[in-house]
């Protein structure tokens, strides 16, 4: 893959001496889908807190569109493009949904978290409508006013991808999307996250559901035991005896 948005190169992570990334090379293509898979315990929620900085790895490169950021901390990624949601929503439960977007606008405020108040300045009130087109994207626009911690499990989810895609992300990292979610939720995910995509982000998405996976990915990397397992296209990949294998023992 000629010049990929995302780069690891030689990706390397123990925990008290158990290996959790072990000699990771991947590349993110801009505006593609990857998915990140694999059975409990391969690595794929370390890899992303290695690609969003809340863990440093213990030697290999980290790199977006050329650039190491390596050893730059969450905060320092987060204007310069690297976004991420989490498996454990984290929303401010007591602040509206709107705040709650706005709060991930915060970065390119000029007036920082001020923006939270109406009307600052013009820019402010730019972000504030691109706030609003956010939670039309997700559907949110009933709830605006709602408190955060009101909302059904599965529009919480959907809240925190909305307030990811505030702060105008380059690569969106999504960590279980679909974890929890009613079998109508995870239908609705699939055409959000390929929104996403159009709008021009490339989108890493660490998933157990493999129908959400197979719909919605243009490239799969499959992890076990730390190490990269096999890549390439969704319908070959899942399809794979080594997958399998790794999944199921047989």
């Amino acid at each position: 893959m000629a010049d990929p948005l995302l780069r690891l190169s030689g990706v390397r992570k123990r925990f008290q001496g158990v290996e959790a990334l072990g000699d990771i090379d991947l590349s993110v293509a801009e505006g593609t889908i990857h998915g990140i898979v694999g059975p409990n315990g391969a690595g794929k929620t370390t890899l992303l807190n290695v690609v969003s900085g809340y863990v440093l790895p213990d030697s290999g490169r980290v790199e977006l569109a050329g650039r190491d950021i390596t050893r730059l901390t969450p905060q320092a990624r987060v204007p310069l493009g690297v976004v991420r949601t989490f498996q454990n929503i984290r929303l401010y439960g007591g602040l509206s949904v709107l705040e709650n977007i706005l709060i991930g606008q915060h970065s390119r405020a000029h007036t920082g978290l001020l923006s939270l108040l109406p009307f600052r300045t013009a820019s402010d009130r730019r972000l504030r409508e691109e706030a609003r087109e956010a939670l039309d994207m997700f559907e949110l626009t009933p709830y605006r006013r709602r408190r955060a911690a009101e909302l059904p499990y599965g529009l919480q989810k959907q809240l925190e991808m909305a307030r990811a895609l505030a702060a105008r992300p380059k690569v969106l990292l999504l960590d279980e999307p679909a974890a929890g979610m009613t079998a109508d939720g995870r239908a609705a995910l699939v055409p959000r996250v390929r929104e996403l995509r159009d709008h021009g982000i490339s989108v890493v998405i660490v998933e157990h559901d493999m129908d959400v996976i197979a719909k919605v990915c243009d490239h799969v990397t499959v992890l076990n035991f730390g190490r990269k397992l096999i890549e390439g296209v969704p319908d070959e990949v899942l399809a794979s005896d080594e997958v399998r294998t790794a999944y199921l023992g047989t």
